[in-house]
């Protein structure tokens, strides 16, 4: 299938834990080499270390299941390696190969003892680490596609297939076997994963909780790979935060209102100036104005342009004391027809915001030029009018704007990664046969 398939063997329950018996040892009756027992009492198959040859260690004579099933193989935490995992000490007993139907997809399954907790398996998937136990009760729909419930959680059906054996090493309870395939169902709550196994004679379901690798590394102190897509049942780590979004939007929001609220937004000039040729290199002055406190001032710039252009050079003074701020501004407006129809460009009105200036008594002064100025000053019927409207104390909504922008980027970023997180989960769901 698509993705991982159930992580536990199909064979016998893991049987219940019981007093612990003393490891002994045994020589191998295919290569004389000695096989160590772990689990006394409780391993129906072991290997050998040394020929991989398969042993039924529950037949007294010790019969070879299988001779040497294919060459040995290393494990990232070797057999005998013990650690601490959910409060208890677990020591590695066995490990497996497994690997989908169409073996696309790989994983090791080793097998952990306490003989006073039993089994547990700690399933390996490129990177990925899943603590899991055998359910001893039906799961009602287990193996169906859907929705299931289990242990007080809601599960997602994820994929379903078939898991093969490719090898074995260590001891394990049942007759392990490279021969082994089952079917298999898989179900997700991150961080938990409900695994369901079937074979002709039996159906094993089982639960896991997901263990990040680091941890599963300091417990065995061992160095393990990192992995570079997203688990199963690994919970998506890319959550907005959303409560320290919403309260900044909130606080932003009230403070471009309180602005807004005692922002004076006063016009305190508005003229039409209509522009003749015979005003070529003339300054024309506003009425003056006054600004009773210290604001910013938005100059507004309106002419009906008509297949011309409009310059002017302006500048906010200052009467009382001469100070002075230069703003330039641009129109032009043309339009007309061609081979693909009617044409458009250009505005005819302008917008443009000064700093805050201080309180006083102030006056515009304009230098205009316009294509209008190339015509004949004896033709006074040409003109062009043009409106300039100054207000002063004006709310400003673009920091506001790009204070919202900015915030909603930051949940706009962390969903496309949680997005993407869940692409590469679910790329591994599907079925495979």
């Amino acid at each position: 299938m698509g993705g991982e398939p159930s992580i536990i063997p199909s064979e016998e329950p893991a049987p219940p834990p019981r007093t612990p018996g003393r490891p002994r040892t045994f020589a191998c009756p295919n290569c004389g080499g000695p096989v160590t027992l772990r689990a006394v009492g409780q391993s129906v198959t072991a290997t050998c270390s040394q020929c991989s040859s398969l042993i039924d260690v529950a037949d007294e004579n010790l019969s070879i299941i299988q001779t040497a099933q294919s060459a040995m193989q290393g494990a990232e935490i070797p057999i005998g390696a013990r650690a601490r995992l959910k409060e208890v000490e677990w020591e590695v007993v066995g490990f497996m190969r497994r690997c989908d139907g169409p073996g696309d997809f790989q994983w090791t399954e080793y097998l952990l003892f306490n003989p006073y907790h039993g089994y547990r398996f700690l399933a390996e998937e490129y990177g990925h680490w899943t603590l899991v136990k055998m359910l001893n009760r039906d799961v009602p729909g287990a193996g169906d596609q859907g929705w299931i419930d289990a242990n007080g959680r809601s599960y997602q059906f994820f994929g379903k297939g078939f898991a093969r054996t490719t090898y074995v090493a260590g001891e394990f309870f049942w007759r392990a076997s490279t021969s082994d395939v089952t079917a298999v169902t898989d179900y997700i709550a991150p961080p938990y994963r409900l695994m369901v196994e079937k074979n002709d004679e039996e159906i094993i379901v089982s639960e896991g909780e997901y263990i990040d690798a680091s941890d599963v590394a300091a417990a065995f102190n061992v160095h393990l790979g990192t992995p570079s897509s997203a688990g199963v049942s690994q919970v998506n780590p890319h959550k907005p935060s959303l409560t320290i979004i919403v309260l900044a939007v909130i606080a932003a929001t009230m403070l471009q209102f309180t602005s807004l609220a005692i922002s004076a937004n006063a016009l305190v000039n508005r003229q039409t100036y209509n522009l003749t040729p015979a005003d070529k290199d003339k300054t024309l002055s506003s009425e003056s104005f006054r600004l009773e406190r210290e604001g910013n001032v938005e100059i507004d710039t309106y002419s009906s342009l008509n297949n011309d252009w409009l310059e002017l050079d302006m500048a906010l003074v200052n009467i009382e004391t001469n100070q002075s701020y230069s703003v330039f501004r641009a129109l032009e407006h043309y339009n007309g027809t061609d081979s693909d129809g009617a044409w458009e460009e250009g505005g005819n009105s302008d917008t443009v915001l000064l700093p805050p200036v201080p309180p006083g008594t102030y006056k515009l002064l304009i230098d205009p030029d316009a294509g209008l100025f190339s015509k004949s000053p004896s033709l006074s019927a040409s003109t062009q009018p043009v409106t300039i409207a100054i207000r002063y104390d004006v709310p400003i909504w673009s920091n506001y704007l790009i204070a919202m922008a900015l915030l909603l980027t930051v949940p706009a970023i962390s969903m496309i990664r949680r997005m993407m997180f869940e692409k590469s989960r679910w790329e591994k769901g599907g079925v495979a046969e």
